[in-house]
């Protein structure tokens, strides 16, 4: 049986760069962003509304297809690792304890808010069909930096932080937080973390000429173009944040960080 794994964290963190590293190993597969929690939560959805009609021992059926779920969904991969990646869950280490493994294993990626958001930022202004603008033009606001910022932080972001804050909270044991300049400046040692982290055997990596093997094929469904596109070898090349957001949106954001610190 295959051993599950899993990816989360912030977005524009370098969890696509991360995974593509780790896929590198010819016994893990990282995936791209995975539906596999959305069917376990939709599983268990139309689970709770037939359940009310028939007359079956509920429990244990239920557990039955939830346990089932990743090994089916990964039947076709012929490796002994599996990493999926999806954002929510570090909020759901109980249903990974109920129905995969009684010791979850996520890894988090992150990154100070003020750069993820300008990260996002650097997207919008490559792509003038990007989400964050039609949706302002909507509601008759400007695209203006504010906008665009508190935009990106309520439809990308803050789901994410809120998952990641409350794995911290409830399930630290099971969580490794990586953060995106230790990625960029400090690779080796973040790798060896990680295989430390997820008890298996380490991997010689390569950090030059690396191939994107977790690229999203539907970008735009996430309403960015090239949201999931890294560069082929580790560098950073993001914009100081406080040379593009405003004294009141750093402070917003610096504080959204240090309410993380508290508790991880």
């Amino acid at each position: 049986m295959k051993q599950l794994f899993f990816l989360s964290g912030i977005a524009r963190s370098g969890s696509t760069l991360l995974g593509s590293l780790l896929n590198q190993n010819p016994d893990i597969y990282v995936t791209p962003t995975s539906p596999v929690l959305d069917i376990f939560c939709l599983t268990e959805e139309v689970y709770n509304k037939v359940e009310v009609q028939y007359t079956f021992d509920k429990k244990t059926t239920l557990n039955n297809l939830q346990y089932h779920i990743p090994n089916s969904f990964y039947a076709n991969i012929n490796k002994p690792y599996v990493i999926d990646k999806h954002r929510g869950w570090p909020k759901n280490v109980n249903q990974i304890k109920a129905h995969i493994t009684d010791n979850p294993k996520i890894i988090c990626t992150y990154r100070p808010i003020a750069e993820n958001i300008c990260s996002f930022l650097k997207l919008i202004e490559k792509d003038p069909n990007n989400s964050v603008d039609r949706e302002l033009k909507e509601l008759g606001l400007p695209c203006d930096t504010y906008h665009r910022a508190m935009k990106l932080w309520y439809n990308y972001s803050n789901d994410p932080y809120e998952s990641l804050k409350y794995g911290l909270e409830h399930h630290r044991e099971n969580l490794l937080i990586v953060n995106y300049d230790d990625i960029i400046s400090d690779i080796d040692n973040q790798m060896k973390r990680i295989y430390n982290f997820l008890e298996i055997p380490e991997y010689q990596h390569s950090y030059t000429n690396i191939s994107n093997t977790c690229g999203e094929q539907k970008d735009d469904a996430w309403g960015f173009n090239n949201l999931h596109d890294i560069r082929d070898t580790i560098t950073k090349t993001s914009n100081n944040p406080a040379e593009i957001l405003s004294k009141d949106l750093l402070e917003f954001f610096n504080n959204i960080d240090n309410q993380l610190l508290l508790v991880g």
